[in-house]
């Protein structure tokens, strides 16, 4: 009997280590299998894409040439750029500014306080400068006296600028400056005109290095101050860097909760050259506009199409009952611009760009009516004179009441700088995209537009059929022969 039962236990032993064997067996080959096939699978995906491109890649890098400079330009991810972006972004990049213009700004890290009788000059230097390559061990064209901080000696001479400017002359020299560095700080405008009042175009010492361009023996840097701002916040939900004074973030649209600070603490002193101090390889667009009162027909084409993008109507219909004194007027209530059809060519150039300026200050950024008028007028000469167009502006009285209160003064500076700025920024993106967006070759629009200028090529090229140069270019000259000999 207990023989039988061990051999039961045996059995039921064997059986269960058979099962569990052949249990081990099945799984591992399960699994194997599955790693096979995943294998397999991966091998597949790699030589066989799912999503098959329907463009075929491409063999070799496209290129394409840009029309201004001739550097050609390779297009590696061809497969999602094409030639226009790909134009569009050199552009944009490398010629849709000169020196001293349009360029990203720079944090600048160190600097000295401010003593306490400057303070009041902070609100004239809050903005970063722009992306140059800057030194700060220079022979400078502010020379400190013995014992005295190099900041405090350039601050006292802007202190000294901002007395100065309340004066119909300064101011008007003032203005002329701003309209070349008009994205400089007001302090660094001032600064730039009381040291070197000729300068045109101006650039760090390394900067110019790049540019092949070297700083002559001798030459002393002009002084600027340049503010130093705590690092950027980020935003807490994507990362991004927020931009000063942000409320929302540029990237994601959230909200953004975090103080960040709008004004610097501390000031660093650096140098910049002008182009006159420095030799060496030619630079492209070198050629400042004399300021004439001759008619600019590039501009005024810009204004008009600048004002059509921007909702606004610009009328030129006889108005017999009206006092033939008024030469034009905005209206906010139906965004009209209205110029004087009787006026000369020059005259209703300078109404345009007056009246567009009171767009810009009632219509975008709501300046009270009693500044509104002299700040027009100024932000008018600025944008005119940085197109090397005189309006003849030559008293500005009303600038010696502003310097009654130096916060006055501040503010109203600052909101001509912002319109003329803001029309000089959009004036510069317009014909960046006129020349993406042209229906001729846009080696050949530039070829017309050197000939017989901007505004002909544009207005020809919108009466001309698609593609067709030499309508463009007839068309061009007949508007150029019609508008001389008038």
């Amino acid at each position: 009997m207990n023989q039988s039962i061990q051999a039961q236990v045996n059995e039921v032993a064997q059986f269960t280590a058979w099962f569990a064997g052949a249990f081990f067996i099945l799984w591992m080959g399960k699994t194997v299998g599955g790693m096979e096939k995943e294998l397999v699978n991966k091998m597949l995906d790699i030589t066989t894409p799912k999503n098959m491109s329907l463009r075929i890649p491409q063999t070799s890098v496209v290129t394409v040439t840009c029309p201004i400079c001739d550097k050609v330009i390779e297009i590696p991810q061809y497969n999602s750029v094409t030639r226009t972006d790909a134009l569009r972004r050199h552009i944009e990049k490398e010629h849709s500014s000169i020196v001293g213009q349009y360029l990203p700004s720079l944090d600048i890290e160190g600097g000295e306080s401010i003593p306490s009788q400057y303070h009041y000059l902070i609100g004239w230097l809050d903005e970063t400068l722009p992306e140059y390559s800057l030194l700060t061990e220079l022979m400078p064209a502010v020379e400190p006296t013995s014992g005295e901080r190099k900041i405090d000696a350039v601050l006292k001479q802007l202190k000294d600028g901002v007395e100065s400017i309340q004066g119909s002359d300064n101011f008007r020299q003032f203005l002329t400056v701003m309209a070349k560095f008009h994205d400089y700080s007001i302090g660094n405008q001032l600064l730039i005109m009381l040291q070197r009042p000729e300068a045109t175009r101006v650039a760090g010492f390394n900067t110019w290095k790049d540019m092949d361009r070297w700083v002559k023996s001798g030459e002393k840097g002009i002084a600027i101050l340049a503010p130093i701002f705590q690092p950027r916040a980020t935003c807490p939900a994507c990362g991004a860097r927020l931009p000063r004074g942000a409320r929302f973030c540029s990237e994601c649209g959230k909200t953004v909760e975090i103080e960040v600070e709008v004004s610097p603490r501390y000031f660093k002193v650096v140098y910049v050259f002008d182009v006159s101090q420095t030799e060496g390889k030619p630079l492209p667009e070198v050629e400042v506009p004399v300021l004439t009162g001759d008619i600019n027909e590039e501009l005024f084409a810009s204004m008009l199409e600048l004002m059509k993008r921007q909702g606004v109507t610009v009328n030129f219909e006889s108005r017999p009952l009206d006092d033939p004194d008024i030469k034009g007027f905005y209206r906010h209530a139906d965004n009209l611009i209205w110029v004087r059809p009787q006026e000369s060519r020059a005259q209703q150039l300078k109404t345009l760009l007056h009246e567009s300026a009171h767009y810009y200050t009632e219509g975008v950024f709501h300046i009270p009516r009693a500044d509104a008028e002299t700040i027009a007028e100024s932000a008018a000469f600025v944008v005119a004179a940085h197109h090397g167009f005189d309006t003849g502006v030559r008293s500005f009285p009303y600038v010696a009441v502003w310097a009654q209160d130096k916060k006055v003064l501040e503010q109203n500076l600052g909101a001509i700088r912002q319109v003329a700025t803001t029309i000089l920024d959009q004036l510069e993106k317009s014909k960046t995209s006129a020349l993406i967006s042209a229906t001729i070759p846009v080696n050949e629009l530039m070829r017309i537009a050197d000939k017989y200028g901007w505004w002909a090529a544009k207005l020809a090229e919108a009466v001309c059929p698609h593609n067709d140069v030499g309508c463009v270019e007839r068309e061009a000259k007949r508007l150029i022969t019609a508008r001389t000999s008038r």
